[in-house]
């Protein structure tokens, strides 16, 4: 495969360089960008701010509930624990089917 000329590095770093002049020279065209920068504003919404603040609770509920996990813990330990093979068998299947869709 041959590559022209105007694909060597030289061309590309010339490229680059157009991009990085094609800045705005006019002074004035320079001052009104600034000008504009200043007056932008962000506005947020009510719901914006209430979506924010669930993130925050929610951030605050642990990822394991450790008084359910004492109970399983507490029931495996004395022999009390009993599991119906058909429940986990359907939820198993549920996972499979859900999967197969996502």
């Amino acid at each position: 495969m041959k590559i022209p000329e105007r694909y060597e590095v030289g061309g590309i770093a010339g490229a680059i360089n157009l991009q990085k002049n094609d800045k705005p020279k006019d002074r004035d065209a320079v001052e009104s960008v600034d000008e504009r920068q200043k007056t932008d504003q962000v506005t947020v919404s009510n719901t914006a701010r209430e979506i924010a603040k669930l993130q925050v609770d929610v951030s605050k509920i642990p990822d394991i509930r450790t008084d359910i996990v004492d109970k399983i813990q507490h029931a495996i330990n004395s022999n009390t624990y009993n599991v119906k093979g058909e429940a986990v068998a359907g939820k198993m299947l549920k996972e499979v089917l859900i999967d197969s869709f996502i």
